[in-house]
């Protein structure tokens, strides 16, 4: 059976962050809580699965095939002691984020086709320093083949 390489489509996609020269120094988790030094970049993204579901008014197929839109967030999240300073290393870092995903939509042919959407913004203030978060959604389509 082909089924979806879930796990392997959020380590593809860390490989592709990871290698893009205009995201160099950012750290990229994997469904981990990232940990941040204060003196570092103060930057960081963290990636999970969201959620799976069947596409609509797919053909029975004899049961040997399901499409899914998968969906991955992807969070972008700045850190510093003041709030406007970590603003704007999410805002900064969440523009050359989409602008990496644009250009490589399937994930490396792990996804037949992919597009973006929006996402939550968070905010977090707490003893340490000032969190910014923003989401952004990834949802590709895969298939899961019976053999």
């Amino acid at each position: 059976m082909a089924a979806v390489d879930f796990h392997g489509i959020l380590t593809t996609l860390k490989t592709i962050l990871e290698g893009d020269s205009s995201l160099a120094g950012v750290p990229v988790y994997v469904e981990e809580e990232p940990n941040f030094v204060v003196m570092g970049s103060g930057r960081a993204l963290v990636l999970t699965l969201d959620s799976r579901r069947a596409t609509p008014d797919q053909p029975i197929a004899k049961g040997k095939r399901t499409r899914w839109h998968i969906r991955v967030a992807i969070w972008a999240i700045g850190f510093d002691l003041q709030f406007a300073e970590a603003a704007r290393k999410r805002d900064d870092l969440v523009g050359t984020l989409e602008l990496v995903l644009m250009n490589n939509r399937d994930v490396s042919g792990k996804l037949a086709a992919g597009w973006l959407e929006g996402g939550a913004f968070v905010p977090v203030h707490t003893a340490q320093g000032m969190y910014a978060l923003a989401e952004t959604v990834l949802v590709g389509e895969a298939t899961a083949i019976a053999t």
